[in-house]
C-alpha cells in the first residue's frame, strides 16, 4: 500500500528543527544589534573625550593657572557625563591632563557605577614658561 500524506513524528521533528534553526537566527540578529549599539556608543564616548580634553588643552597650554574643570555633561548627549583630572609633572614642565567619559544605556543609571561604562584620555601638555621662570 503507498503512503499519503506524513505522519505526525515527521511533522513534529520538522517543526522543531524550524523552531531551533529560528530561535539561532533571532539570537544572531539581537546579538549583532546589541554589538552594534555598544560600539556607537564606545565611538560617541570616544569622541566626546577628544572634544573635551581638546578644549582643556587648549585652556592649559595657553595658561599656566588655568583651572581644569572636574565634571561636567553633555547637553546633546544626557546619557553621558565626563571627569578630568590634572596634575603638574614640575621637573618636566609638562601637566598631565585626565579625562574620563562615562555613559549608560538609560540616562537615569548615569550615577549607577554597576549600569556605566567608561571611558580615559590621558594627555600631557607643555606648561607656558614665563620669563621669571626660567633658569640661568
Amino acid at each position: 500500500m503507498k503512503q499519503q500524506g506524513f505522519f505526525l513524528i515527521e511533522v513534529l521533528v520538522a517543526t522543531t528543527l524550524l523552531a531551533v534553526g529560528v530561535t539561532a537566527a533571532l539570537n544572531a540578529i539581537f546579538s549583532s544589534l546589541r554589538a552594534t549599539t555598544e560600539a556607537r556608543m564606545y565611538t560617541e564616548a570616544l569622541f566626546l573625550a577628544q572634544k573635551v580634553m581638546s578644549e582643556l588643552e587648549a585652556g592649559a597650554t595657553l595658561n599656566d593657572r588655568f583651572v581644569i574643570p572636574r565634571s561636567g555633561d553633555f547637553r546633546e548627549n544626557p546619557n553621558f557625563r565626563w571627569i578630568a583630572s590634572s596634575e603638574d609633572i614640575d621637573e618636566f614642565w609638562t601637566r598631565r591632563i585626565s579625562v574620563t567619559v562615562i555613559w549608560a544605556t538609560d540616562a537615569r543609571d548615569l550615577y549607577n557605577h554597576d549600569k556605566t561604562q567608561y571611558y580615559r584620555i590621558v594627555t600631557e601638555v607643555p606648561r607656558p614658561r614665563y620669563p621669571e621662570e626660567y633658569k640661568k
